[in-house]
């Protein structure tokens, strides 16, 4: 009787650690129907029926499960298709968005770019910086040339396999694509502006732009297990917001009649400044991914999180995979779902290009 009375309460125990494991992993990182604050919808100008049906099925057909697609014109709406409202997670793609955040405060004396990691009183607590990593400028950084190659958050198998002896390489010698650096940056960005990364975008970003999804609380950061005193910070933005951000670099920094980041930033972000060994990518900036061959300006995040830049054709593309707005649809996502693939944006940038062709339009930006 008492062995009984023992086994069924252990079995209580279980069950409510496992309803108690479930509640936490279902409990939503975001609210993705959090109110914008200024929310304008973007003007439309769509393409031919026939040309949607042959992008929505290509899309269906050849690619690994695009969830939202968008496609701008001079920032009219050619082709929406799919949860484009939907806020998720920006993965890496977070990084080309903080270096419009470093460009306004840039515009702005915010932020000198030659300042180093000494000046700034950046250190790590468990393994403090070396004197010539402490060298380290916030341009280097956002080139992902730091020369410091220490663990950071959200790091890929790819970054931990690839990553340098630590002081194999001097600040600005080698480019290394390291989460360390972009982490870091995020702190920076704090510090020299007095808000945070949620705050900037909300004001400098979304309220001027006319964002429908974004707010404040969408960015979160991670607390961090990886030995680093610089934990993650995560975007969540949707399609359609992301799109707008595109707008913004395609139209050299100006939105609408009012100059939101300067074209000299952008020149300079979008310039490459190192060589990845890449088959979608033979350039980086500020943290932004090039394509000479195709001459396209891109961001890349994991699990299939791709905007794409077409200046030359007035194009803006955003493709997206929901990688989880919870830890278990996140689990359910890493170990069950295909990730998108950087070709198939450029295969419609190339497809859209072919449609929207006329022969009275230069392309002329």
């Amino acid at each position: 009787m008492r062995r009984r009375s023992v086994y069924k309460m252990a079995a209580l125990v279980s069950s409510a650690i496992v309803v108690g494991a479930l509640a936490w992993g279902c409990r939503p990182f975001i609210d993705r129907q959090a109110k914008a604050q200024n929310p304008v919808p973007m003007k439309a100008a769509p393409l031919a029926a026939g040309d949607a049906g042959k992008l929505a099925a290509w899309i269906g057909s050849e690619t690994n499960g695009i969830e939202a697609f968008i496609a701008l014109r001079d920032g009219q709406v050619l082709m929406s298709q799919g949860a484009v409202d939907v806020p998720m997670n920006l993965a890496s793609v977070r990084k080309s968005v903080m270096s419009l955040l470093f460009g306004i405060a840039w515009d702005r004396g915010l932020i000198d770019l030659d300042a180093t990691l000494d000046e700034l009183g950046i250190d790590e607590s468990r393994t403090p910086l070396t004197a010539a990593e402490k060298r380290a400028t916030v341009e280097q950084l956002l080139q992902a040339r730091s020369g410091i190659y220490l663990q950071s958050g959200a790091e890929t198998m790819e970054i931990k396999d690839g990553r340098p002896r630590r002081g194999q390489f001097l600040p600005g010698e080698h480019y290394f694509y390291n989460n360390w650096d972009f982490n870091v940056l995020g702190v920076v960005f704090e510090r020299q502006t007095g808000l945070s990364i949620g705050q900037a975008l909300e004001s400098w970003l979304a309220v001027p732009l006319g964002m429908q999804d974004f707010s404040p609380e969408h960015v979160l950061y991670d607390s961090d297990d990886s030995g680093s005193d610089f934990g993650t910070y995560r975007i969540h933005m949707s399609a359609r917001d992301l799109a707008r951000l595109g707008t913004l670099v395609q139209r050299d920094g100006i939105w609408g009649r009012e100059r939101i980041v300067s074209k000299e930033w952008l020149d300079r972000s979008t310039a490459p400044h190192s060589r990845p060994d890449s088959a979608f990518y033979d350039g980086f900036g500020y943290s932004w991914w090039l394509n000479s061959e195709l001459d396209t300006v891109q961001a890349d995040g994991w699990g299939g999180q791709f905007l794409l830049v077409d200046r030359d054709h007035d194009l803006v593309l955003v493709t997206r995979r929901d990688n989880g707005n919870s830890i278990l649809e996140f689990l359910v996502f890493s170990q069950f779902k295909p990730e998108g693939h950087p070709a198939d944006i450029q295969k419609l940038d190339l497809m859209l290009r072919e449609m929207t062709s006329t022969p009275g339009h230069s392309g002329a930006h």
